[in-house]
This record gives C-alpha cells, sequence and structure tokens, in this order.
C-alpha cells in the first residue's frame, strides 16, 4: 500500500516537472520496443492514474511515466529519443508523446 502511494506521488511529481519544461531540441530518434505495461491508480475513487511502461532501447531498458495510455501495445517498435530525463515516444497513429524517465538499466551481454 506504501510502495504505490510512493510511487503514484513520485509519478505525479515527475509527470508535473516535465509538463513544465520547454520543447525538444533536436532529438537522436531510435527504434526501440514496448515491453511491458502497468497501470497505476492514485487513490480509491480513481481520480489519478498514470501508465508505466518498459521500453527496450539497443543497449538500454527504461521505464517511463505518462498520463494517458500510449497508443501502442507490447512488442510492438516504436521510435523514441532521450533528452536528459524525458523519453519523447512516438506511438503507432504517430503521435509525439512526452514521457519522464524513472529508471533506466544498461542492457548485459550474455556469455555462455
Amino acid at each position: 500500500m506504501l510502495r504505490s502511494r510512493i510511487s503514484a506521488g513520485f509519478a505525479f511529481v515527475a509527470l508535473t516537472l516535465f509538463a513544465l519544461e520547454a520543447g525538444p531540441k533536436a532529438l537522436a530518434w531510435q527504434s526501440g520496443q514496448i515491453v511491458s505495461l502497468k497501470e497505476e491508480v492514485s487513490d480509491r475513487d480513481g481520480n489519478w492514474t498514470s501508465y508505466v511502461y518498459g521500453l527496450h532501447g539497443k543497449d538500454r531498458t527504461y521505464a517511463v511515466v505518462v498520463s494517458a495510455p500510449l497508443k501502442a501495445y507490447i512488442h510492438s517498435t516504436v521510435r523514441f529519443a532521450i533528452d536528459k530525463n524525458l523519453l519523447y515516444i512516438q506511438d503507432l497513429d504517430g503521435k509525439r508523446r512526452k514521457a519522464c524517465i524513472i529508471e533506466q538499466s544498461e542492457d548485459r551481454p550474455h556469455h555462455k
């Protein structure tokens, strides 16, 4: 219970902060795949909902939060670009959306 409150609180603050930032500069777009989706509701009445996506890029996996669901499915390929703590994603209908990066991990090569 406490963890979901913290998670929802962090998501709210993150969404508020990146909503205030200026638009993107020249971005380096790359291809990635949606690997997970989790819907988080902040209260019992469902007054505030965020969507946490896992996005696998070339050498990193990102956890990003958005305030509305993307028009992309798990395992679909999307285009995205990174700008500091923001990830710009182009979903399947071509719309660009801004997401806040809440976690990222470097992929490690598998050794035999």
